[in-house]
């Protein structure tokens, strides 16, 4: 046993994550991804994710109901990244997508300082070392701290996002998938396929672990 595997048993040992459900966080017999029959039942996934305007390519791996709300708001805001594993599970990236890099949707480093981490790169780290992939944070930045989206409409989010994002020139000729954790509108996405976009990437996919096409109240 490495050292690393080591670790992660004294951990599990220490913090049993899998005595309550990743999604109710209700202690409870729980499947062998971490949630409970009540939940897995309520679960929903997003087989047809639909399209989003200038990305060559969507998925995702949960619709945003319930169970998926509460799994997803500790995940994000409370620090439960062990979570990651149970949101990344319903993510498949297409075969036919040719992918040369995962890059997740930055925040701006005031906000990244505040949180403690960037629960995309969390995300998109996850999702490669299942896959085999490779994460280039070094590609997109954020450039404005613009304000969070949740309680904005379509036409707000996409205004509030405007240029908020500047690609390296490095993304030249790359294929790409962004990773996030929501899709709501699609406004963030969008504006950041552009920006790979105007600096060469060639595509430009996107992978989220929830979707949603309603107005989202994180405030429950």
């Amino acid at each position: 046993m490495n050292i690393r595997s080591m670790k992660k048993r004294i951990l599990d040992l220490l913090f049993p994550q899998h005595l309550k459900c990743h999604c109710c966080d209700r202690e409870a017999i729980v499947n062998s991804y971490g949630i409970c029959k009540e939940c897995e039942d309520a679960l929903l996934f997003s087989a047809d994710a639909g399209s989003i305007e200038g990305i060559d390519g969507y998925t995702a791996g949960l619709q945003y109901n319930k169970p998926a709300k509460r799994a997803m708001w500790s995940f994000k805001y409370h620090g439960a990244l062990y979570k990651k594993e149970f949101l990344i599970r319903y993510i498949e990236i297409p075969r036919e997508w040719t992918v040369d890099c995962l890059v997740p949707v930055p925040l701006h480093i005031d906000r990244q300082r505040r949180r403690g981490y960037n629960q995309s790169t969390v995300l998109a780290n996850a999702i490669a070392e299942r896959d085999g992939l490779t994460v280039r944070e070094d590609l997109l930045e954020r450039v404005r701290n613009t304000p969070q989206q949740a309680h904005l409409n379509q036409k707000e989010r996409q205004k509030n996002v405007r240029n908020a994002f500047r690609a390296s020139p490095d993304c030249s000729g790359l294929c790409v998938a962004l990773v996030d954790d929501m899709r709501t509108t699609g406004a963030t996405l969008r504006e950041c396929a552009l920006a790979l976009k105007k600096s060469g990437a060639s595509k430009v996919y996107a992978i989220t672990a929830c979707c949603s096409m309603e107005e989202i109240d994180y405030s429950e």
